[in-house]
């Protein structure tokens, strides 16, 4: 097993990039490998600030792909009402994503949790 830095599995929004164009740290996903994360808001219907709510956590060698045609992101988009989306650029992407699935449990990455493969 690869030892992965504590920093990298950490869910800091002031220091993730987003495609959200309210937030100070906005980028368009680029066409290379890294985490993401699709979270609910940081304020509820009454917009009271709350925590993110990490729903699904994802890895993908090409983050601008995975943006533009991700499934997920339009299910939970529809159910939620509306959903963030934040990334960082990381080359060993698929050993931090099991990592962050395993620290977060997020409620929609199930499969990888009942499979015992992380």
């Amino acid at each position: 097993m690869i030892n992965i830095p504590e920093e990298l599995l950490n869910f800091d929004p002031a220091v993730l990039k987003t495609p959200n164009t309210y937030d100070t740290n906005f980028q368009d996903p680029p066409d290379a490998s890294g985490v993401y994360f699709v979270v609910l808001p940081n304020y509820d219907k009454y917009l009271k600030p709350q925590p993110h709510k990490i729903l699904y956590i994802g890895s993908a060698k090409s983050l601008k792909v995975r943006y533009d045609r991700h499934e997920v992101i339009r299910l939970l988009s529809e159910f939620y009402g509306y959903v963030q989306f934040y990334f960082k650029e990381i080359q060993n992407y698929r050993e931090v994503e099991k990592a962050l699935i395993g620290k977060y449990k997020p409620k929609y990455n199930k499969q990888w949790i009942r499979n015992n493969t992380i």
